[in-house]
């Protein structure tokens, strides 16, 4: 294996040199960025930098690497406590300055055995995650509970998943409940479990997640959401490792790790009466900080790559190529979705790309499509100038769906609403002005008149919504289904019951 140590200060390349070469590496050094990029094409294996360097080599070296089928790994030696920031070039891993022999070796076995699990599933190269991967390191092998703290969006659930998957636990179940969308009447049933008539519809035995999770790990999602009845219970669970089912005075014991995740702000709902106290540290032994998307721009390039071959196998469609104006125009977006809208974003792009090479231009108006950018009254349908013919119809076509949509749950309200009292009118859509589509005038005029017009039956308003979909996706079903956000299953029988 190859490595390339890069830096002005011949001791220290002297030093890490030596390291390498007793592990077994074969090392050139230099004292520019310059033979770097000769050197990258001859497949070396590791490039270590100091900090000088890393932030002058970012620019050049980066889009280099990026490049590479088989890219070398980048150490990056620091003497500040905050490394810099580099968006072109992110380390896998930071040594500090003076070089521990243990550090470097501990960082290459990562490398070279394939220990760090982790790392294929929590992306990005950036401070931040590196720092979340550390500390998920340190309290895997314990069996010590955690609260994972961060905005939605940010992978929390991940994170949990590959504390499990480290840990003792990992061959026992790992159970997931979600505190913030199961009705309070029925949480501690779902945690503890319950007897037969211990309450309406109790009609059989039930186990709760924490006796089913009996040697494994449970992972409570949206923790914040949790009723002040059920955290007593919750509390005395973590404190004994027992507890009862509903209806039960039997005591069950079950010994399982507690993981929870929240995107509020706890410490808060501890001064508002809101949380107990007591569970908020007992929850919070270990804090995970996870970062938001915005922080950690350097990520974006690795995420992209990640998700782009992940959907093109999922949808079985080419990937595309994201141009350097366009990875840069994700990078400076704020991304109050997170991780989970930038997602959205690519699949969208797989999905509406004609061309499969996508740049700024083409970025930013996808970007602005987005339902939080847009008014909450415009309901225009958006026409996308710069595109292709091929690309506006495609996008028409695909917000005319939508529209179908929204207009059919509206339709729903009204109808059920009636006869209630206080019901609200449909709002009434007027047309911009014709829309340019292949060279041919097409007017949408949205208007809902008075109820004594006529009405499309819901069959045909249906019907015409899987035709759209199915022109706009050339006839893949499956596409088609998740622009309708309707199930494949449900597609094929509506296709079947239309004569489609």
């Amino acid at each position: 294996m190859e490595s390339l140590v890069i830096t002005q200060d011949p001791t220290l390349s002297s030093e890490l040199r030596k390291f390498l070469e007793d592990e077994g590496w074969q090392t050139i050094g230099s004292n520019t960025v310059g033979p770097a990029r000769k050197l990258l094409n001859r497949g070396l294996d590791l490039v270590v930098l100091d900090e000088a360097s890393l932030t002058a080599a970012a620019p050049e070296l980066g889009p280099e690497i990026a490049q590479l089928e088989h890219p070398p790994h980048v150490f990056a030696v620091v003497s500040s406590s905050t490394p810099p920031r580099t968006p072109d070039l992110s380390p896998d891993a930071y040594l500090n300055d003076p070089v521990e022999r243990s550090d470097l070796k501990r960082a290459l076995s990562g490398l070279v055995n394939g220990h760090q699990r982790e790392e294929q599933r929590i992306l990005g190269k950036s401070a931040d995650i590196q720092q979340v991967r550390q500390i998920i390191d340190q309290i895997s092998p314990t069996p010590v509970n955690v609260l994972i703290t961060g905005e939605s969006g940010t992978g929390k659930s991940l994170i949990a998943e590959v504390i499990h998957e480290q840990s003792p636990q990992a061959t026992g179940p790992f159970l997931t409940l979600n505190c913030g969308s199961i009705p309070e009447t029925l949480l501690e049933s779902e945690l503890f479990g319950h007897e037969r008539g211990a309450f309406t519809d109790a009609r059989t035995r039930r186990e709760g997640i924490f006796e089913s999770a009996d040697g494994g790990t449970v992972f409570l999602d949206e923790i914040g959401e949790m009723s002040l009845s059920a955290q007593v219970r919750l509390l005395h669970v973590l404190e004994t490792k027992q507890f009862s089912r509903l209806g039960s005075s039997a005591t069950v014991r079950s010994d399982v790790r507690v993981i929870a995740a929240t995107n509020q702000d706890l410490s808060r709902a501890v001064a508002e009466g809101r949380f107990r106290r007591d569970l908020y540290y007992r929850l919070k032994v270990v804090e995970v900080r996870v970062p938001p998307l915005r922080a950690r721009p350097e990520d974006i390039q690795v995420l992209v790559k990640r998700f782009t071959g992940t959907i093109s196998k999922e949808h079985g469609v080419p990937p595309v190529e994201i141009l350097p104006d366009g990875m840069e125009a994700l990078r400076r977006y704020p991304w109050p979705g997170n991780i989970r809208e930038l997602r959205n974003l690519v699949e969208r792009l797989m999905v509406l790309s004609v061309d499969r090479r996508v740049d700024g231009h083409q970025v930013a108006t996808y970007l602005q499509d987005d339902d939080y950018q847009q008014p909450q009254t415009d309901r225009a349908l958006p026409v996308h100038l710069g595109k292709t013919p091929e690309e506006s119809s495609r996008d028409l076509l695909y917000w005319a769906i939508l529209e179908v949509a929204k207009d059919i749950k509206e339709l729903k309200a009204y109808v059920l609403g009636q006869g209630t009292g206080g019901v609200q009118p449909l709002p009434v859509y007027e047309p911009d002005g014709p829309v340019i589509d292949r060279g041919t005038d097409v007017e949408f005029s949205e208007t809902i008149s008075g109820p004594d017009d006529d009405v499309k039956p819901m069959r045909e308003v249906e019907r015409e919504a899987i035709i759209h979909a199915l022109r706009a996706t050339d006839g893949h079903r499956k596409q088609a289904a998740r622009l309708l956000h309707m199930a494949e299953r449900t597609l094929y029988r509506k296709i079947r019951q239309y004569g489609l």
